[in-house]
């Protein structure tokens, strides 16, 4: 119950009586199945960080709400993100999503953070990243990535355009990045503190 309220409270109003409806039409489903099905097959989830992400990926979301929020929004939404590190990004980037490819309605979405930063910079990227995998799940004019840098340069502004890669921000996406932080770092003076 506390992972759909998490998703819920990021969702516009307009989202929340559609996932309420997802999620009342799913625990249908949930109670007609037998007990030993629900407990023997969970579903894969719908971030999926690689083997050397994993370790901080637990960390974020042990440590920010605003992470753990997130994720669990991506996991009513129809995507698949996969969460990865880079040792070289384009100059001036620590992290990017990218539209992998379109299933129907179903979007497939790779976000790079750079390694070699300290964690509290990476789960920030991370955070900053996995809205902007909302921004494009939630979008359904983006099926490539033409439409994705329309939809980019419409709801934000461009950042860079160098050997034909255009970068954009939104000030969304910036501003969870920051939230992250402050998280994070209050997080990090409470339990220095030993509270």
């Amino acid at each position: 119950m506390v992972c759909i309220l998490l998703a819920i409270e990021l969702m516009p109003s307009s989202s929340i009586s559609r996932a309420l409806l997802l999620f009342t039409f799913a625990g249908g489903l949930a109670s007609s199945t037998p007990a030993v099905a629900q407990d023997d097959w969970l579903p894969p989830p719908h971030v999926r960080p690689a083997p050397e992400m994993r370790a901080l990926f637990d960390e974020a979301t042990g440590r920010s709400p605003t992470v753990r929020g997130l994720v669990n929004w991506l996991e009513i939404l129809d995507v698949t993100v996969y969460v990865r590190t880079q040792d070289v990004m384009p100059p001036g980037l620590i992290g990017r999503a990218a539209l992998l490819s379109v299933n129907g309605s179903h979007r497939y979405i790779v976000i790079d953070v750079a390694s070699q930063r300290t964690a509290i910079e990476t789960i920030s990227t991370l955070g900053h990243e996995l809205f902007h995998a909302i921004e494009i799940a939630r979008e359904p004019s983006i099926v490539d990535p033409r439409t994705l840098g329309e939809f980019f340069q419409r709801a934000g502004r461009e950042t860079g355009d160098a050997d034909g890669r255009r970068t954009f921000e939104t000030q969304e996406a910036a501003a969870t990045g920051t939230r992250v932080r402050r998280e994070l770092l209050a997080w990090n003076t409470r339990h220095s503190n030993g509270t």
